[in-house]
Formats: structure tokens, sequence, C-alpha cells
């Protein structure tokens, strides 16, 4: 070879070193920042870690992207997560050179061709999101990367991202419901695929089959795949699955029990669902409940523990039966509404509502059974002894019918209830023996009567508060990243929620497992979180709900509406009414609910507003009382994006010495004075009298 020839290769050669040994640079730069991120989002610093995944992202893609998302969706955030894995994507679909290092499954950092990336992005995106059961959001990266053109990395050799195409395609025709075509793609897959083997035919069939109802080729693809030893849990597992739905409880428990522990707990999700299956069949229907709530919380988010979940439809459809086996058909229906929010139009859910209503309409047309009513305050086991300078008592208890209640009457006078049963309100009392006479009206018409007698004697009231035996409870939202381009965005909702959610964890009786956190959602995500806190929260229980985002008031309607991230500024049915919203708090059997709303317009929650702070009654009197009140962050106007009111209220609850502070001392002390001496706005505290208060209000308790 010639000299210049020789010298020529060398100066090529040299001239593409820079760049190959930038662009790794770059990756191990922006791997660092995106994991750096993760942290800092974990730790609640909600700005510190968009700022630095955003940098993450624009400096070069990389999938520790996809770990910042899942934590994101934890929040949950499935919004800004989408947005997060969507700038990524389209960093991978714009990057300047065809390839691009990514680090690949099972063989670590590899330069690739641009496409092959793309794919392990979208791959990525689909899992975040099936963990979390967003269902519109996993058709779209399944549709996306079933287009992409994905070839093995290195020839002839078996390619992760090649085979997870071909199971992405068959999960999308799944999703779509084309069981068919699905299990043709399967079938006729070529040797060298995912489904070459008669063994991944068969697995990859089963469930398939299952779908279709065709339980009985099911079996067959099991009887195959049970030759082989190595797959004798999966078929187990399986025959564990059908015989339940087939109602055969006694072999479904019979090849249950021949799983070994570690299979069973590996995928917790979907056996405790089979569980709540056999349970509904045994009419064991609170049982049932037990363990489809588990299958809930028990949800795998990382690598295949995800392709095993139980989709959130199908566990909520089922809780609604148990329900409906109890006849506690506003629960029932409760549950069925939740599956069709994950899920609009799915069939088993709309099936089961309509059989619903027709049984609840036979029940109340042949419904002869008055209420049965159980009191539980004061206590039956309390002898009905009242020592209190109280001139009033609180009655609370419960009313079940199958037709439902219509009507309380406690001494002639109507009072609260709910309409799954539960009910307060007071009695007038004097020294000596009190007759307290309950009267239950259902549906129907049918009436029941109780009586009982309650002893008033005179004495001091107590200046320390009870125990609480019920948890702490609180629901963060925050709307911050609005897809209406007609509608600002915020900067601070999402960062304010998190600050709140640490106080109440690190200062205050509530623990991580009872904060949930609702960040840039959609109105139908509200509607859905409330339904499943009807399923959780308890009577003896306090919730806090607090809101931060764009509120907006309609002249003409003379109402308030909070705005989520799916409003569009010019269709007010995109809108949550301020009416809707108290309508589900009032649904919620806690005792003491408190709503902070940081949000324009945000006064109009309020049947009456205004403070009663001259009225001398204790601490304890106040927790004794059923509470329904909110403190918001302006009157009927315009409040800043950057919340005056929030760093009040933050001030408020870390600077709080007091081992007990009640809302409205909160309210007095510490936010309304400084919030109207920096802004215009005037925050206000009141009460929600349509949504049962009873003169209590809510107590932060410190730890």
């Amino acid at each position: 070879m010639k000299a210049s020839t020789l010298l020529i290769l060398f100066i090529i050669a040299a001239s593409f070193q820079p760049a190959f040994c930038q662009d790794k640079e770059d990756y191990a730069a922006a791997d660092k920042l995106a994991k750096e991120a993760n942290q800092q989002l974990i730790k609640g610093e909600v700005r510190i870690a968009d700022s630095l995944i955003r940098k993450s992202i624009a400096l070069y893609p990389t999938l520790s992207v996809f770990d910042y998302a899942l934590t994101r969706g934890e929040l949950p955030d499935m919004a800004g997560s989408n947005l997060i894995m969507d700038m990524a994507r389209i960093k991978v679909l714009t990057f300047k050179k065809p390839r691009i290092w990514i680090d690949l499954p099972f063989k670590g950092l590899a330069e690739c061709d641009r496409q092959y990336a793309y794919f392990g992005f979208l791959l990525k995106a689909y899992e975040v999101n099936k963990a979390f059961g967003v269902r519109s959001w996993m058709e779209y990266s399944l549709t996306e990367a079933s287009k992409v053109p994905v070839r093995e990395a290195i020839p002839n050799s078996f390619d992760y991202y090649v085979a997870m195409q071909q199971v992405l395609r068959v999960e999308l025709l799944c999703l779509q419901q084309k069981y068919r075509d699905a299990v043709f793609f399967i079938q006729n897959a070529p040797p060298n695929s995912v489904y070459g083997s008669w063994e991944s035919k068969a697995q990859s069939i089963i469930p398939i089959l299952c779908e279709m109802g065709d339980y009985q080729g099911a079996v067959q693809q099991i009887n195959i795949l049970g030759t082989s030893p190595l797959f004798k849990n999966a078929a187990n597992s399986w025959l564990f699955y059908i015989n339940a739905v087939l109602k055969k409880t006694t072999l479904a428990m019979q090849h249950y029990h021949q799983l070994p522990p570690e299979f069973v707990n590996a995928n917790m999700n979907a056996n405790y669902y089979v569980l709540g299956l056999i349970d509904i069949q045994d009419k064991k229907y609170e049982e049932a409940i037990h363990k489809l709530q588990i299958s809930v919380s028990k949800r795998g988010k990382k690598g295949n523990e995800v392709y095993m979940l139980v989709e959130k439809w199908k566990v909520y459809k089922a809780m609604g039966d148990a329900y409906a086996g109890l006849k506690l058909y506003g629960k029932a229906k409760d549950n069925y509404q939740v599956a069709l929010l994950a899920y609009p139009g799915y069939e088993p859910a709309l099936t089961s509502l309509a059989a619903l209503e027709k049984s609840y309409a036979g029940e109340i047309a042949t419904d002869k059974t008055p209420p049965v009513v159980s009191l539980l305050e004061p206590s039956p086991q309390r002898g009905l002894v009242v020592t209190s300078t109280s001139t009033t008592a609180l009655v609370k208890g419960f009313a079940s019918d199958p037709s439902g209640i219509r009507s309380i009457l406690i001494n002639g006078q109507d009072v609260y209830n709910q309409e799954d049963g539960n009910f307060w309100g007071e009695v007038v009392l004097k020294e000596g023996l009190n007759k307290i006479t309950i009267v239950a009206t259902d549906v129907a018409g049918n009436k029941s009567e109780q009586v009982y007698e309650l002893e008033k004697k005179q004495g001091l009231a107590t200046a320390a508060i009870p125990v609480k035996e019920g948890k702490n409870y609180a629901l963060l939202v925050a709307a911050q990243n609005y897809k209406d381009g007609n509608i600002p965005s915020l900067e601070n909702p999402v960062a304010d929620a998190v600050k709140l959610k640490l106080i109440l964890k690190n200062d205050y009786n509530f623990s991580e497992d009872e904060i949930i956190t609702l960040f840039n959602p959609e109105t139908n995500d509200i509607r859905r979180q409330l339904l499943e806190l009807n399923n959780t929260i308890r009577p003896e229980d306090n919730l806090v709900i607090f809101y931060a985002g764009h509120g907006i008031w309609s002249g003409k309607e003379k109402k308030g509406y909070w705005m989520l991230t799916d409003a569009k500024l010019d269709d007010n049915n995109t809108w949550l009414s301020n009416k809707e919203m108290l309508e589900m708090i009032a649904r919620l059997p806690a005792r003491h609910t408190l709503l902070i709303t940081d949000a324009c317009f945000s006064g109009s929650v309020f049947k009456t507003r205004g403070l009663n702070a001259d009225m001398p009654v204790s601490v304890q009197q106040l927790n004794e009382k059923i509470s329904r009140v909110a403190i918001t962050s302006g009157n009927d106007t315009e409040v800043p994006d950057k919340s005056v009111f929030m760093k009040y209220l933050v001030k408020a609850l870390s600077e709080n010495k007091d081992k007990y502070m009640t809302a409205q001392k909160m309210f007095i002390n510490h936010i309304i004075e400084a919030v109207m001496t920096e802004t215009k706005t005037e925050p206000r505290y009141g009460t929600l009298e349509l949504a049962g208060h009873m003169g209590g209000d809510f107590i932060f308790m410190r730890k």
C-alpha cells in the first residue's frame, strides 16, 4: 500500500475518533444526569428533578430516563411520565447521527442503528404504561413499536429486541381484541422466532384462548405444556385460573396448592385476583373484597412481572361483583364505574352494570323488609351514658337495606345520611334520661324504628383528646401541564403538593401508604380515585384533600370549576364543577374531611362562608363531631401561580409546635392575615354543609 494511502486512512480514522469519544462521553454524562434526576424526584425535589431530566434528554437519549418515568408514574403523574418519555422518543428520532449508543438487555452498552434504539425506547414506554394500567398510552406505544423496522444487532444470533417486537405485536392484537389474529401469528411464527418452539407457542396461546373464553382449547395447550418438567408450575398456575373461572373450586385449589411459595409470591397480583374470584363463587364476598384489594396493591412495575399483571379494569369489575353479592348496590356500581373509567367500553363491566340496575329495580319492587339500624355512637357497649357539659350529643350509625336508604329521622328530625347507609346527627340533651328514637326508611318505603335511652351526667369536658382509632388519609391533586394550548401551564402545583406530602409524612400522623398523589390528572382520574377511596376509608378515618391548579368561574351558571389537565377552555363539559366534587366528597364516610384548594374562584365551594371564631369550643369536642370543612386560597377571584397561600400553609404546618392544631386555628393564626398582607386575594375558611358537616373540625396531630 502506498504511503499516501496510509496517510489518508490515518487522517480519516483520526477525524472519526473524537466524535466517537464525544458521543460516549455525552451518553455517560446524560446517564448520570438521568440517575441524579431520579434521586431528586424520590426526595421530592420536583423542580430540580425536572430540570436535570430535561438536560439529560437534551444532551443524549438514555434508557435511564425510563427509571425516572417509572418513579414519576408512581406519584402517580402519568401525564408527566409520558411527557418525559415522549421527549426521549423524539430525541432518538431526531438524533443527528444514524447510530446511537444504548444499553442493550443482556449485551450492555453498544452502538446501534437509530431505528433499533427507537424500538427500545418504545418498549420501555409500553412497560411503564402497562405497569400503571394506562390503556390509551399502552395502545399507542404498541402501535408505534409494531411499525419500527427492527433487525438483529448481531446477525444470526438471538436478539432481545427482535423477539420483543413479536411479543408486542401479539400484545397489540390482544389489546384490540383480535384474538384469532394473535393465535394465527403465533402458530405461523418461523422456527428462529421467539414463538419458534412448541413450548413457547403453547405458553403464549393459553392466555389468548382464555380471553376468548375457549377454556377447552386452553386446557389442551396446557396438557401439551405440562409434559415438560420446566413448565409444570406454569401449567398448574393456568389450571388454577381456568378451574376457578369454570367454578370448579376444589380442583382449582388443588392446582394452587401445588405451586411453590416463590412462584405464588412472584405474581401475587394475579394469584390474589383468582383467589378473589373463587371467594365470589363461594359467596364469601367480604373475603373476596379483601383479596382483590391485595391484588390491586401488589402490582409489579419492572421486567417480566409487568407482562403477568391482571389489568386493573378486570380486578375492579370483580370487586363490583363482590359488592353486588353483598347487595351493596352503591359500592358495586362505584367499582364497575372504576373499571369503565380505566377501560371505557369494557363489555363485562357494562353487562354487570346493566344486570345490577335490573337486580336493584327488582329488589325495590319486592322489598318488604325494613332497614336494619346499628348504632355506632354513643357506643351501646358504654351503656349510652354521656358525661359532658355540652347540651348536645352526636348520634352516628349505619342503616343497611338492599334497596337503599331514603331517609333517617332522629327524634323526628331529618339527619344527614349517605347512599351506603352511614348517618349522623345531633340530639339535644337534658340532665338525666333522654330517649333517642331513630326511624329509617328504605327506598321501597319500609320503615324500622329503634329506641335508645341515653343518660346524661353533669361533668367537666375532658381536656385531652382521646387516641384516634382511625387512619389519616390525604389525596393531593396537582394540575400543572395542560393539553389545551389556550390554558397556560403552571410551574408550581406539583412541587407544592410534594412539599405538603413530605410535611404530612414527616411531621404529622400520615403514613406514606395513606398519602395518595395525583399529579397532572385528567378529570376521570379524580372521579376514579374518589370512587376507589370509597372502598378504603372507614367511618373512623380522616381525610385531607388538596387541589392546586387552574379554577374557573362561570358567570352564566354561577358555578366554580376545577380545570384538570384535559380541560378545554371553550368547553365547560370538560371541567369538574365544585358541586360534583362536593357530592363525591359527601359520599366518603370519613369522620373529618378537610378540603384545601389553591385555585382561582375556589371560594364557591362553600354553602356558607366566614368564621365562627368567637365560639368557645374545646379541641376534644371538635374531634368528637363530624366535620366537613374547607380552606381556599381565595374568594371568587383569581390567584397567582406562585402561591402566597401555599407559602403560608407550608409555613404553618412546618413551624407548628402544638401537639394538636385545628384547621380553623391554623387559618386564623397563620394564613388569612399573612396572605392578605402580601396579596389582594382573601383566603377563606368555611364549612361544607351539603357534605354532612356537624360542627367539628379537622385536627392536625404532630408525631
